[in-house]
């Protein structure tokens, strides 16, 4: 098991339940640390947007955006966070669509803490595992299949979106070709790796010019990646439908009124 801790964040309307719940995973011997609480969907998407958790634990019925949709929001997003959904009502429609968007369990609640500890062991297997293929893939990537490999090459881009500047950057640190990397990239996650990577860029660019306004277009361009403030702007403005500053001043206008 991991020797350092994964970073969590819980979403519930309800603030008794929500204390109890943390109070419950603080009693647990499992290396985790709670960095945010939310009481709605809105809210919480927020949070995963500053503070990046390892783990979302999340109510379904909820104001202001529910708990299906902030674990959505997450899977189209940020596919490598672990979400684990909570609801007081067995409904099998909640948890198929929970199962869609790959939550990693389904507790009815009051929540039993044998369940809860069973589940969060399971989570955290699973980032250990993911954690130590990344640590271990360049001395021999040709052994993973390609769903895991997939899975690895997805991690690797999300912790180096920043710095990669072609395609070659990616073939050159797995020892594969681009066409081979691209073809199971797209079979497995759904897009070519420069999507993706696109992708990841765009949503911090849009953490960033809202959640620091006095940072300069070309300052945040170079932060995610572009080192050109043009073509940042072309591309930000060919994802998003807008550019860059006209995008902080309609939002923030928004979130002031």
């Amino acid at each position: 098991m991991t020797t350092h801790k994964y970073k969590y964040i819980v979403v519930e309307d309800e603030h008794l339940i929500r204390k109890n719940l943390i109070k419950k995973i603080e009693s647990l011997s499992i290396p985790l640390e709670l960095v945010g609480e939310a009481n709605n969907g809105e809210d919480a998407i927020g949070l995963v947007n500053d503070l990046c958790p390892s783990i979302v634990i999340t109510d379904i019925r909820m104001p202001r955006s529910d708990g299906l949709e902030l674990i959505k929001y997450i899977h189209h997003n940020y596919p490598y966070i672990k979400t684990m959904v909570l609801s007081g009502y067995n409904d099998f429609k909640y948890a198929q669509t929970a199962l869609k968007y790959e939550a990693k369990d389904f507790l009815l609640k009051p929540v039993k803490i044998d369940e809860l500890n069973s589940s969060l062991q399971n989570i955290l297997i699973s980032l250990d595992s993911e954690n130590k293929e990344e640590a271990s893939f360049s001395i021999d990537p040709h052994n993973l299949k390609p769903e895991r490999l997939s899975k690895l090459l997805e991690n690797y881009l999300i912790n180096n979106y920043s710095s990669i500047t072609s395609i070659n950057d990616i073939s050159d640190k797995f020892g594969f070709t681009n066409e081979y990397l691209s073809k199971i990239f797209k079979k497995h996650i759904g897009e070519t790796p420069l999507k993706y990577i696109t992708k990841i860029r765009i949503n911090k660019a849009k953490q960033l010019l809202l959640n620091q306004p006095e940072l300069e277009i070309k300052k945040i361009g170079e932060l995610v990646g572009y080192k050109d403030a043009f073509f940042f702007s072309r591309v930000f403005r060919s994802n998003v439908g807008l550019y860059p500053s006209d995008y902080r001043e309609q939002k923030l206008k928004t979130n002031n009124k």
